[in-house]
């Protein structure tokens, strides 16, 4: 099966494709599939207490982005504090300053 469409109308979609009866609208908006992460990740294991574990999936919420991404961003940022010559996204330095605003803490 591809992208939840069965075998058959996959079949049926290439026979109509070939006998030209597929209409286009060229001035259809279109939404692009998010770009393809730039390097492969690993998954690592954290123990939080679960207060905190509370408090980062509230922060996510807010930020609108997955909990996993949120902690991402914010290694990053704590990483780059480490070294001063790391480059960090400025979408990170954003949303680390807008969590710090909202809470009145540091990211």
């Amino acid at each position: 099966m591809t992208q939840g469409y069965s075998d058959e109308q996959v079949v049926a979609a290439a026979a109509a494709f070939a006998a030209g009866d597929v209409a286009y609208d060229e001035t259809a908006p279109v939404r692009l599939p998010e770009p393809p992460e730039t390097e492969p990740m690993v998954p690592m294991g954290i123990r939080v207490p679960t207060t905190l574990a509370a408090r980062i999936r509230e922060a996510a919420k807010k930020a609108g982005v997955p909990y996993s991404q949120l902690i991402r961003e914010w290694a990053e940022v704590g990483l780059t504090e480490l070294d001063d010559d790391r480059a960090v996204p400025l979408s990170v330095l954003r949303r680390a300053i807008a969590h710090a605003a909202q809470t009145g803490h540091a990211a």
